[in-house]
C-alpha cells in the first residue's frame, strides 16, 4: 500500500482499530509521559493528540506511530504477520537487486503552503511542541523530522533526521552528528563564510521519512531511493526563502538558515535521547543556531512526535529491520553463508548485531564480522558484533544468550577494535574525550559460535528435530 501522506497511514490505523485519539493532554510532559506508557504496551496502538492543553481543536500531535511489527510492516509495504528475521528477509526481497532511483516531481503547490508565515509572522509555539522527556531542557519540535539539505558544490539534496529544539518564536537549534551528510554539506557552506540553507519538516509521509534515517551512499538523495522503492515520484513544492524541495503532503515545513557555530551557539538539552540516557549538544552543551525565516503548515496540522525511549521501544520506522536488512547485503557480497542478520532491538537501534552463518573454512566467522563493522550500513555505534551458527535465530535474544554462554571462552572469543565511528549521543563518552570532540569508541567481536577447527566434536544441541516435534504435536494437540 502506497501513502500519499501522514493523515493517510493514520486514516488506515484507525480502519484497523489501530488508533487512539486522546483528548486534553498538557503539551509540558503529559503528551510525552503517556507515550512512554503506552510503547511499552503489546499491541499499543498509534496516539492522536488533540485538544492539547493552550492549543485550539486541531493542532494535533501524533506519537507511538511505529512501535508494534504490524504498524512498521504497514509503512514499509511488508506482509503485517511478519517479524524477527522474517520482516529482515522481507525488507531484503524488496529492495533485492539494483534500484532504480526516481527523482521526486515539482508541483507548482501542495497542502503544505495552504498557510504560510513569513518574517516577524513566523512563531514556532503556534504548534503545541511538546516537552517530552522529564529531564528535558526545552521543547522539541523536531524529533520525527526531516531536515532537507543541498550540497554547495554538486547540487544534490539530502534528508536526514536531528533532533530540533525551540528555543524562541523563530529561533531553534540543530543538533548534527560528525559525520553525516547534512552535517558534512552545511560545513561546506560555513567554510565558504556562509550559513546553511535548511528546511525542516516536521510531519510527512512514513515511507520517506523512514529513508531519511538510512545510510545512502553520499550523492544519493533519500527522495530519488523512496521514490524507487514505491515506484513512484514524490511530489515537492519550492520553498519559499530557500529554494530547497519540501514534500508537497508534508504537515508542517521550516525555512530558514544554520548558522555556523564558529558564529553563534545555543545552549541545547539535555535530550532523552536514542541510547535511553540523556545528551546535551555537541559543542560543550551548545548546538548551531537555526533562524526560521517561513512556515509552512496545512491547515489542522498533525505534528509528528517520535520522542526515543529506553529499548526496546521503537520510535523509527523499522529501522532496526532495515539496518539488519542493509548489513546482511554488504556482508553477504563479501562472505558467503550468511544465514540471517538481525538487530538487537533489546540493546537499541545500533549497539548491537546478530549474524548467523553456516561456518565453512577458519576465519570464517571473524571476516563476516569484519566485514559488518566496516559496512557502510552497519558501522555507525557498532559496539558488539556477534556471530552464531545457522542454528541459532539472531532474532531470538533467549537462542543468541545461550550461544553466548554455552560456545563461547570468553579469553579466546572476545576481539577488541578500537577507534570505531561514533556519536556525541554515547553515553559513555569520557568528559576529556567530549572536551576534544573525539566520539570514537570500541566494538567487540564476540564469536559465539562452535569452535570450527573441532566443530564435529562439538556436543550436539539437544534441540529436537522440527519433524519429531510436529509429529507429537498432532498427536497430543488437545494438551496445546
Amino acid at each position: 500500500m502506497i501513502f500519499n501522506d501522514l493523515r493517510e497511514f493514520i486514516k488506515e490505523c484507525e480502519k484497523q482499530n489501530d488508533c487512539k485519539v486522546v483528548e486534553g493532554a498538557d503539551w509540558n510532559l503529559e503528551l510525552g509521559l503517556i507515550t512512554e506508557l503506552a510503547v511499552k504496551r503489546p499491541d499499543t496502538p498509534l496516539l492522536l493528540f488533540d485538544n492539547i492543553k493552550d492549543y485550539k481543536k486541531g493542532y494535533r500531535v501524533a506519537t507511538n506511530l511505529f512501535s508494534t511489527p504490524r504498524r512498521t510492516a504497514l509503512a514499509l509495504g511488508l506482509p503485517l504477520e511478519a517479524k524477527g528475521v522474517e520482516l529482515v528477509k522481507a525488507w531484503r526481497q524488496k529492495t533485492k537487486g539494483e534500484i532504480k532511483l526516481i527523482p521526486p516531481i515539482e508541483v507548482k503547490t501542495g497542502p503544505i503552503k495552504e498557510n504560510i508565515q513569513m518574517g516577524k509572522d513566523v512563531d514556532l509555539l503556534k504548534f503545541p511542541v511538546p516537552k517530552w522527556h522529564e529531564l528535558d531542557g526545552g521543547r522539541y519540535i523536531g524529533t520525527a523530522d526531516m531536515v532537507i539539505t543541498r550540497d554547495p558544490e554538486e547540487g544534490w539534496v539530502n534528508l536526514g533526521t536531528h533532533r530540533v529544539q525551540v528555543h524562541e518564536k523563530s529561533i531553534a537549534t540543530i543538533h548534527m552528528s560528525p559525520g553525516r551528510h547534512c552535517e558534512m554539506m552545511a560545513r561546506k557552506y560555513w567554510e565558504k563564510g556562509k550559513a546553511c540553507p535548511v528546511v525542516v519538516t516536521c510531519g510527512q509521509e512514513p515511507f520517506l521519512w523512514g529513508t531519511c534515517h538510512t545510510f545512502q551512499p553520499w550523492g544519493i538523495s533519500e527522495y530519488d531511493y523512496a521514490g524507487g522503492l514505491r515506484g513512484k515520484a514524490y511530489e515537492v513544492v519550492r520553498g519559499e526563502v530557500t529554494d530547497l524541495p519540501i514534500p508537497a503532503t508534508a504537515e508542517i515545513a521550516l525555512e530558514g538558515e544554520l548558522i555556523s557555530p564558529d558564529v553563534e551557539l545555543k545552549q541545547e538539552g539535555p535530550f532523552g535521547e536514542w541510547p535511553g540516557h540523556y545528551g546535551q549538544g555537541r559543542y560543550m552543551g551548545k548546538s548551531p543556531v537555526f533562524r526560521v525565516k517561513a512556515v509552512l503548515h496545512r491547515n489542522d496540522p498533525i505534528l509528528m512526535g517520535a520522542p526515543p525511549q529506553i529499548p526496546p521501544a521503537s520510535f523509527t520506522v523499522g529501522e532496526h529491520i532495515r539496518r539488519a536488512a542493509n548489513i546482511w547485503n554488504e556482508v553477504e557480497r563479501q562472505v558467503p553463508g550468511v544465514k540471517g542478520v538481525s538487530v538487537v532491538e533489546e540493546a537499541g537501534t545500533y549497539w548491537m548485531i546478530v549474524i548467523s552463518l553456516e561456518q565453512k573454512y577458519p576465519g570464517h566467522a571473524k571476516q563476516a564480522a569484519l566485514a559488518a563493522l566496516g559496512s557502510n550500513a552497519g558501522a555507525y555505534m557498532l559496539k558488539y558484533v556477534i556471530v552464531v551458527d545457522e542454528d541459532i535465530d539472531p532474532s531470538n535474544i533467549s537462542d543468541v544468550l545461550w550461544a553466548i554462554a554455552s560456545r563461547t571462552d570468553p579469553a579466546e572469543s572476545i576481539d577488541f577494535v578500537k577507534g570505531c565511528w561514533g556519536s556525541q549521543t554515547d553515553p559513555i563518552l569520557s568528559p576529556f574525550k567530549r572536551s576534544i570532540y573525539d566520539f570514537t569508541h570500541s566494538s567487540a567481536i564476540i564469536l559465539a559460535c562452535k569452535p570450527y577447527h573441532w566443530i564435529k566434536e562439538f556436543p550436539p544441541s539437544i534441540r529436537t528435530s522440527p519433524e519429531l516435534l510436529e509429529r507429537t504435536l498432532k498427536k497430543w494437540k488437545h494438551l496445546f
